[in-house]
């Protein structure tokens, strides 16, 4: 549906960025966002972008198997590039986010990157870290990653009156760690 919604609106603009987050650390955002960037550049839509805020151990490029240091020098933070893919991962420094003209030196990086890449996925990590509240609050998209195995009813309608009191708005959700158990008449079927 994301993509579609892109396609559907690229006349509007060349670049697109689509923020994922949680309500809590360790719901998979980071698999979801390294999953999506596979299928991007599969889809072979243009230059892919994944923007790692998330101040994780788990990050995207660890999860993409990307390695290859790129030859940006003016970019903070942690930047490597898959040329088999074309996606390049820029793992943001944890003191990108704060201190004096942090807001404005984010401002100018989007920019920067909304000039280069097509779509721009954003794993901006739980709701509890700060770290990715810019890029969430700044997306064309957001995209909610629930875990179904920890996430209750009463916690998403707790979540859902937050993000109605604030500048954030949800597109759309995955439900994640879902389990399908095997319908009944399959099992009739191997009989």
């Amino acid at each position: 549906r994301i993509l579609s919604k892109w396609l559907l609106n690229k006349k509007d603009s060349n670049s697109s960025i689509i923020a994922f987050t949680s309500r809590l650390p360790r719901e998979g955002v980071s698999t979801v966002v390294a999953g999506l960037a596979r299928s991007f550049s599969k889809a072979e839509v243009g230059k892919i972008l994944v923007l790692d805020v998330s101040n994780s151990r788990y990050g995207v490029a660890r999860l993409l198997n990307i390695t290859s240091l790129a030859g940006f020098s003016d970019l903070p933070g942690y930047v490597t590039r898959d040329e088999k893919l074309d996606i390049d991962v820029i793992t943001l420094a944890d003191d990108t986010h704060s201190g004096n003209g942090a807001g404005q030196h984010t401002i100018t990086l989007k920019e920067r990157f909304l000039d280069k890449y097509n779509i721009i996925l954003v794993d901006a990590g739980p709701l509890s870290d700060s770290s990715g509240a810019y890029w969430l609050a700044n997306s064309d998209y957001n995209v909610l990653v629930i875990d179904s195995t920890k996430t209750t009813r009463e916690s998403l309608e707790y979540q859902q009156k937050e993000f109605e009191n604030s500048n954030i708005t949800i597109d759309g959700s995955i439900l994640n760690k879902r389990e399908f158990p095997i319908p009944g008449f399959l099992y009739w079927l191997a009989r």
